[in-house]
């Protein structure tokens, strides 16, 4: 890149997380300006910090009013985005008996409404600008029910038949989305399991990569869906798993 040629500006969603950070990073080397947002502001200021060329926001993604106002920030501070990446997403323990209608609220609303703002906020912009890219994460929980997830299932589910839809209705006005799977992926959130290294070991052994997954599995795989090399890729879902669903 010659220090006339403009930086494409990409926007990641939970930037402030272990996937988010690692996403935003190799974006960055790769010749993005990222815009890091999360809702946290200090682990999105933090993940911004270590990033030459960015930006960081505080967005709650699953209220419209702070999606639009994210994408007004953006387009001011750095430019009109050419990638969104939807890595925002929580997930936690719960059966389906007990879970309230409040806790439902809050899986749905983060993994699934959360993607649904961004995606409709930020594709008219893409089609105006004659196209744009959009990753989203999803799990593969979103593709087999595991046992005290079922709400979370749900919403990955939901994640991967709304970035289909996307293909579909936006595909041929140059809006191209796939979606990646993630298995399990060394971050805070799997510390159910790498706090407990006989029952670490016991599961890595049983898996064809005889590993957990990395933070940088899923940078590279968005890196690759982001890039040239993947452009004939509409809709596809990815999945990121060592081999876990073989």
């Amino acid at each position: 890149m010659t220090g006339s040629e403009k930086r494409k500006v990409a926007v990641v969603t939970g930037a402030g997380g272990a996937i988010g950070g690692a996403i935003a990073r190799r974006l960055a080397d790769e010749g993005y300006s990222v815009a890091c947002t999360d809702l946290d502001a200090e682990s999105a200021e933090r993940t911004s910090l270590s990033i030459k060329g960015s930006a960081h926001f505080a967005c709650d993604v699953t209220k419209e009013a702070e999606v639009l106002k994210l994408r007004d920030d953006v387009r001011k501070k750095l430019g009109e985005p050419a990638l969104l990446v939807n890595v925002a997403g929580l997930f936690f323990v719960h059966d389906l008996l007990t879970t309230t209608e409040e806790t439902f609220d809050q899986i749905i609303g983060v993994n699934l409404k959360g993607t649904f703002l961004t995606c409709k906020t930020f594709i008219p912009g893409f089609i105006s600008a004659g196209g744009g890219t959009i990753v989203n994460i999803a799990s593969t929980a979103g593709l087999h029910a595991s046992s005290t997830r079922p709400i979370y299932s749900v919403a990955k589910a939901g994640v991967i038949m709304l970035t289909k839809s996307i293909t579909v209705d936006f595909g041929a006005k140059g809006v191209r989305a796939n979606v990646i799977c993630p298995g399990l992926i060394d971050t805070p959130m799997a510390d159910w399991i790498t706090k407990d290294t006989e029952a670490l070991k016991k599961w890595e052994k049983g898996m064809p990569a005889q590993r957990i997954g990395t933070v940088e599995d899923i940078a590279k795989m968005v890196s690759f869906l982001a890039s040239e090399d993947s452009d004939y890729m509409h809709g596809s879902t990815v999945v990121v798993d060592g081999g876990g669903l073989a």
